[in-house]
């Protein structure tokens, strides 16, 4: 008898720890809002990207909310068009992200959640060689907040992120010396496999 209650208790303690804790894929489309400062002589022509990663989530008892952490490969996208020359180049990010959001899920389906989000930049690359980027920082710190609906084990989400500034300085030819703020806030929609 004793051997059936402690199977019992076992099985029971582990549904429960199981239920508590959800992990998958996510991956989707991220518009970028980045903007430029100093000068009137480039025009920003934002472009869509994409990120690729996973999420581990944690739900917290009795509170009904969840805290989720997303580590993210992020790419983002930029046209600059000079106005002396009418010359384009493109301006390509790459980023890892750690969002950690607060959230909480109602009406068996719905969620709403928030929380910081951490920037590491991997590295900015220009098409032209006559332009030079100097990174100033690569960590930079932003806020993301959205709504998401789970159909099963598929996840929908569509978010926002505020950015806090990150420096990149751009000196070429055409532009001169160029203050540009590449962690600019960006719309972000994305899909989630949920094991």
């Amino acid at each position: 008898m004793k051997k059936i209650l402690l199977i019992a208790i076992m099985f029971v303690t582990y549904n429960v720890a199981d239920a508590q804790i959800a992990y998958g894929i996510k991956g989707g489309l991220n518009y970028n809002l980045a903007d430029i400062s100093g000068t009137s002589d480039l025009k920003v022509d934002n472009k869509a990207g994409f990120h690729v990663g996973g999420f581990l989530r944690v739900k917290i008892p009795i509170v009904g909310l969840y805290v989720q952490a997303e580590p993210t490969y992020t790419k983002l996208n930029t046209e600059l068009t000079s106005a002396i020359s009418g010359e384009a180049t493109n301006l390509g990010t790459n980023r890892f992200d750690l969002p950690v959001l607060l959230g909480w899920k109602m009406l068996g389906m719905l969620r709403i959640y928030g929380g910081p989000v951490l920037s590491w930049n991997l590295g900015s690359k220009v098409d032209q060689s006559d332009i030079d980027l100097v990174t100033e920082d690569n960590y930079s710190m932003g806020g993301q907040f959205g709504v998401g609906v789970e159909l099963g084990s598929i996840m929908l989400d569509a978010r926002y992120e505020a950015g806090i500034s990150h420096a990149m300085k751009m000196t070429g030819t055409d532009t001169g010396d160029v203050n540009f703020d590449n962690r600019g806030s960006q719309i972000i929609l994305g899909v989630a496999y949920k094991f």
